[in-house]
């Protein structure tokens, strides 16, 4: 059975106070007894736009804080990737080697308004212990915790800058992040204050079983003991930790009639639809890179597939490839499509009339005035996205290909 011991630090971060933030970290890791110190979400800058060199030296600073006191030191800091900035969990080893673990892919409306969405997300490995970062307002989406735990993670080590405003929902969100994963959660949420709010502070431990080890108040360390027996211990009547099943690719394939009524329900919740279209003949690497990239513009995703006939009618008699049920059931299977509509006519003008989505989304070799139903989408304020195609593959391409021609 293995074992980690942690220390959490619960300080005053407050927005822009790099020295002071840093030796209110440096000097509770100071105090600190545990193999792995953890501090919160942007635990030296706060939420303050700070310059790269900055950044750098203060990672320095941590990196030979590590190698000083002989141990990891987990926090929540800025990253630069080939996106832009992102709000990231750094992890740092004893020699003072560091890598990014999490980048925030769940920003929050208005305070993570310099960042760009985060996508790298990983499970690591301290003296047999496995750990996933959740970063603030992510917790209060499971399917984060379902990853990391899916991959393999034991514990969840939540960063965070949580209000006292929300103190009561935090606790709750923290106990059931325990609960439904059967895993160690623990906060290292920072004292201070953030764009006017008092932050709660309120780090804690729980138990695989849900239970609350130990809590902190006021600026100081909690330490305490993960062992992997308690994994077990919990694990003995039922197992939720593993992931639930996908649901069938055949229940994403809809109607027109059918679906309306669903996303009229999903707006009432505020939830964004983003709409895109295709005959995806042979599906590639492309159309893949595209449909994702699209989803992440809302909610969820409502792709048109043109009919046998409709491809037929534009791409020649020979076409398509796939019947259309086929074509349907291979888009459906893709985790980033909620729902496939076939449609008859020649362009999904009619589609998006009745969907009136909030994004329309097509390929950036569709000039804007070319593509269908903008106009329509722009008229009640709806948002038109042109993205570019990362893999130079076609469908065309790929039946010469097959064909030897």
């Amino acid at each position: 059975m293995s074992s980690l011991k942690l220390s959490i630090l619960q300080y005053p971060v407050f927005p822009g106070d790099l020295q002071g933030n840093w030796e209110r970290l440096a000097t509770l890791a100071q105090k600190a007894e545990g193999e792995l110190l953890v501090a919160p979400e942007l635990a030296l800058s706060g939420y303050a736009v700070v310059g790269e060199a900055t950044l750098e030296e203060l990672l320095a600073r941590v990196k030979a804080l590590a190698q000083n006191l002989g141990r990891w030191i987990l926090l929540g800091h800025p990253s630069l990737s080939d996106r832009g900035l992102v709000n990231a969990a750094w992890l740092v080893s004893p020699q003072g080697l560091s890598q990014v673990v999490a980048e925030k892919e769940g920003l929050f409306p208005n305070l993570d308004r310099d960042f760009k969405t985060g996508q790298r997300r990983e499970v690591f490995t301290i003296n047999g212990f496995s750990l996933g970062v959740v970063l603030c307002y992510e917790l209060r989406f499971p399917e984060v915790a379902r990853r990391l735990v899916a991959s393999g993670a034991q514990a969840l080590v939540v960063l965070s800058q949580w209000p006292a405003l929300r103190a009561r929902a935090f606790e709750v969100l923290l106990e059931a992040r325990a609960v439904e994963n059967q895993v160690y959660v623990l906060a290292a949420n920072a004292l201070g204050e953030v764009e006017g709010l008092k932050l709660a502070g309120g780090s804690a431990v729980y138990a695989p079983g849900g239970s609350r080890l130990k809590a902190l108040k006021e600026e100081g360390v909690l330490e305490a003991v993960l062992e992997t027996q308690s994994l077990s211990e919990a694990r003995k009547l039922f197992n939720t930790s593993a992931p639930w099943p996908p649901p069938l690719p055949e229940t994403k394939i809809r109607s027109l009639e059918d679906l309306l009524p669903e996303v009229k329900r999903r707006r009432t919740l505020g939830h964004r639809l983003v709409f895109t279209n295709g005959c995806f003949d042979l599906l590639h690497a492309g159309h893949v890179t595209y449909l994702y990239q699209a989803r992440r513009f809302g909610d969820f995703l409502v792709v048109g597939l043109n009919s046998d006939a409709s491809v037929r009618r534009i791409k020649g008699p020979e076409r398509p490839i796939n019947p259309e049920k086929r074509r349907a059931l291979v888009l459906a299977g893709l985790a980033c499509v909620d729902y496939v509509v076939l449609f008859e006519e020649d362009t999904p003008e009619r589609l998006i009339r009745a969907l009136a989505p909030e994004v329309l989304v097509k390929g950036a070799d569709w000039p804007e005035d070319k593509i269908v139903g903008a106009d329509w989408v722009k008229s009640y304020g709806g948002q038109v996205v042109r993205l570019p195609f990362e893999h130079p593959v076609s469908t065309t391409d790929l039946i010469r290909k097959i064909r030897g021609s």
